[in-house]
């Protein structure tokens, strides 16, 4: 299932879609993020969108668009049959050269039962450099991992996770980190316990640094930027 599991920064904007005891509705709320994710291809600096929406309900649909009137009108996927999060997510062909366009983005949420909420996100021009990778060490029989990588000047956290692909299942993920190297064995906290790593399977490992749109507001909602650089391993 593909979601949110990035430092675990979803959001939470309540329960999802009953009354309390006084009979009182529960308002419809929720959040648009886009960020862009960066990395390096092939020596190139390549940019791609990340978008995600949230809501406290159900939702039928999100779609967002930049508020220039040429922009064209984007549709999200949603996470599952009952779903509070839509998303696009970017494949390879959506990397490109060209950086993300700033500015604001409007999103139209829509729920299960027809209410709609216009939320709105702002894409700032703030940027950091593509992370890099310098130590990647994996012991196959020890199942341990040793990281290093170069500093990001003004990102705000570092973050490594071990999926089953890029944007995949999460099957470890570390705290938020402001040094620049990490060892990973089968006992350290981190992993996802209601999953049984598999026998040569192959993961992907994601080294990531973050810029949020505001230092102080480190929330899923609330990235700007990530930066990342993807290894694997096999199991």
């Amino acid at each position: 299932m593909k979601s949110k599991l990035i430092l675990a920064l979803a959001i939470s904007l309540g329960v999802f879609s009953s009354c309390d005891n006084d009979n009182t509705k529960i308002e419809f709320d929720g959040a648009g993020d886009i960020y862009v994710r960066c990395q390096k291809i092939e020596g190139v600096v390549n940019y791609a969108p990340v978008i995600f929406a949230y809501s406290n309900m159900y939702m039928s649909s999100a779609t967002l668009a930049h508020s220039d009137e040429d922009s064209p009108v984007i549709t999200l996927e949603k996470e599952s049959d009952n779903a509070t999060t839509f998303f696009s997510l970017p494949t390879t062909q959506d990397y490109s050269a060209t950086d993300v366009k700033n500015g604001t983005y409007n999103f139209i949420l829509t729920s299960t039962d027809s209410e709609v909420l216009y939320v709105a996100d702002k894409l700032l021009e703030v940027r950091i450099s593509p992370l890099e990778i310098s130590k990647f060490e994996y012991t196959e029989e020890e199942h341990k991992l040793d990281l290093e990588w170069g500093t990001v000047e003004n990102r705000d956290v570092y973050h490594v996770k071990i999926a089953t692909k890029i944007d995949g299942i999460v099957v470890y993920r570390s705290a938020r980190l402001n040094n620049n190297e990490l060892t990973i064995t089968p006992e350290s906290d981190g992993w996802e316990r209601n999953y049984a790593m598999k026998a040569g399977t192959t993961y992907t490992v994601s080294v990531s640094a973050y810029k949020f749109e505001n230092s102080t507001t480190q929330q899923g909602a609330h990235i700007n930027q990530e930066s990342v650089e993807y290894r694997e391993i096999e199991w």
